[in-house]
């Protein structure tokens, strides 16, 4: 990804882990090494101490390493990965090594505590995913190519929707669309017809779209590295007073959210402002999930917009807003936009 300042990104970490009193951070989560040194491999590793970082790799991808990967010192596995690792903790004489716990398998990070001399290995939970949630301005300017392009792909999509259309007809052409414009689906379309738009991550099925109903549609892109997250419930023909309602209620909602983003509001009041409001109106058991979550290199990453993260907000963070009101039986409604967090409040970015 061209454009990416990798040494700063480094730079930053290595200050976190002198915060923590850290030795060193090994990264093995892939799309934390990508974000950290550009690489788009597989099967590597990053060691990260507070003066040196190293990529480890085989002999599969240190080709591509050596031509891609700046800043690092590159190494090879010739033996093995626990034995390249237990060299450079013994080298560098780390006392404390961190391991990304929501990542590295106990069995592999119980070897690799084994084996490593007098060095600990300590879980650690989020330190780069949450340096991942601020973007700089290439990030969000490639976040931003990436709404362009579901919102294009959404409005064909969209024109598609008419009774006797299968929902996974309309799911084939989201990808089939993505593929063509070079990009991928970021995660498996969505397309949830009548009573199965109650179900908020409902599979495409060959359940035909009905007249007089409605349509849940959500989408998005993967494109240059960069994901985007859209969600419509699109009516057609002449639609119950019950949906009218639900829908209007789901609408404010998510602008009373909204109105709410700045920078240092926990993000547990951006999610009360609208489930308070569909609490409200009597809908608030038909509410279940957050009301959003990160999104960036990740389709679903921090910060969490949920009722229990009270972390505040801090400027460069995207989001996305999506309120919901799904009544089994019935069917459901998901409206959901994604907002950049400002200096003085947030941008709306996918309207």
């Amino acid at each position: 990804m061209s454009g990416m300042n990798y040494s700063k990104r480094v730079a930053l970490l290595q200050a976190e882990l002198r915060r923590h009193s850290l030795g060193a951070l090994l990264v093995s989560d892939e799309t934390n090494v990508s974000y950290l040194s550009g690489f788009t491999g597989h099967d590597s590793m990053l060691l990260v101490t507070p003066k040196k970082a190293f990529f480890i790799t085989d002999s599969r991808y240190i080709e591509e390493a050596a031509q891609a990967v700046k800043g690092f010192d590159i190494l090879l596995v010739e033996v093995s990965t626990y034995s390249t690792i237990d060299e450079l903790v013994k080298k560098n004489r780390l006392k404390t090594v961190g391991f990304e716990s929501m990542d590295l398998p106990f069995e592999v990070a119980s070897r690799l505590n084994s084996m490593a001399g007098p060095a600990r290995f300590k879980p650690v939970k989020d330190m780069v995913e949450m340096q991942r949630s601020v973007k700089d301005s290439s990030e969000i300017a490639l976040i931003k190519s990436s709404i362009r392009l579901t919102r294009k792909v959404f409005d064909k999509v969209a024109a598609l929707v008419r009774p006797g259309v299968s929902e996974k007809s309309l799911a084939k052409k989201i990808q089939m669309e993505f593929i063509e414009a070079g990009a991928s689906a970021a995660f498996d379309p969505i397309v949830a017809s009548g009573p199965n738009a109650s179900r908020p991550h409902s599979r495409p099925s060959d359940t035909s779209v009905k007249n007089n109903s409605f349509v849940m549609i959500d989408i998005g892109a993967r494109l240059d590295g960069y994901c985007s997250d859209f969600t419509r419930t699109i009516p057609l023909g002449r639609v119950k007073d019950k949906f009218k309602m639900i829908y209007e209620v789901v609408r404010v909602a998510q602008q009373k959210a909204i109105d709410m983003v700045a920078p240092g509001v926990a993000a547990s009041d951006i999610d009360s402002a609208a489930r308070g409001y569909i609490e409200d109106r009597g809908f608030g058991k038909y509410f279940g999930h957050s009301l959003g979550h990160g999104v960036g290199m990740g389709i679903h990453e921090p910060p969490a917009v949920s009722r229990t993260n009270r972390s505040a907000l801090k400027s460069g963070m995207v989001m996305t807003i999506e309120p919901a009101i799904y009544i089994p039986g019935f069917g459901g409604v998901r409206t959901e936009d994604m907002v950049l967090v400002t200096d003085r409040g947030c941008e709306v970015l996918t309207r």
